[in-house]
């Protein structure tokens, strides 16, 4: 038979796992940054995040007021992706934003590591190299569930000889 691996979506199930697991058992593990992160929000966005700075100190995110609807971000967990720490702040502090009144830590948990490990997967065309195939494997085989990306979608396809035998009119 053949087995066809979507890139992303496996790479997304990996990614997933890791975030989960990082956010589900916080270490004290952070990053001074030497040039905090300035974000300025409307007045409605302001006292939402204000109200919810316990929620980002508890996963290690070190942020404050900073001026009028402005905050700022002195550190953060070390497990943010390297070179899009940023990115990833701002999507952390819009899912704060988004959150319904019926919250909850692990809802909150949940709709952090589906949104890195999204943000931070294979993109669409983007071609990888032999070695980066066999270790996307390698780390889909050690995931708890390597059958379906977090929102769904199968990582992997089988089709059978058989199958592949009727397609080719055998």
């Amino acid at each position: 038979g053949m087995y066809l691996i979507d890139q992303h979506a496996a790479k997304e199930r990996v990614n997933y796992e890791i975030y989960r697991e990082k956010l589900g058992n916080p270490c004290n593990d952070f990053v001074n940054l030497l040039f905090p992160i300035t974000i300025e929000l409307s007045s409605d966005e302001f006292i939402i995040l204000k109200e919810n700075f316990d929620v980002l100190r508890n996963i290690k995110i070190d942020i404050d007021e900073f001026g009028i609807n402005s905050v700022i971000i002195k550190s953060h967990p070390v497990w943010l992706p390297k070179g899009y720490e940023e990115e990833a702040l701002r999507k952390i502090i819009e899912v704060v934003l988004n959150k319904q009144k019926d919250f909850s830590i692990y809802k909150f948990n949940e709709s952090i590591a589906i949104m890195l490990s999204c943000k931070m997967s294979i993109k669409a065309n983007t071609n990888i190299t032999i070695k980066e195939m066999e270790n996307l494997i390698d780390d889909l085989r050690q995931c708890e569930n390597p059958f379906n990306c977090p929102h769904g979608r199968p990582t992997i396809i089988f089709y059978s000889l058989s199958e592949l035998e009727k397609q080719f009119k055998r």
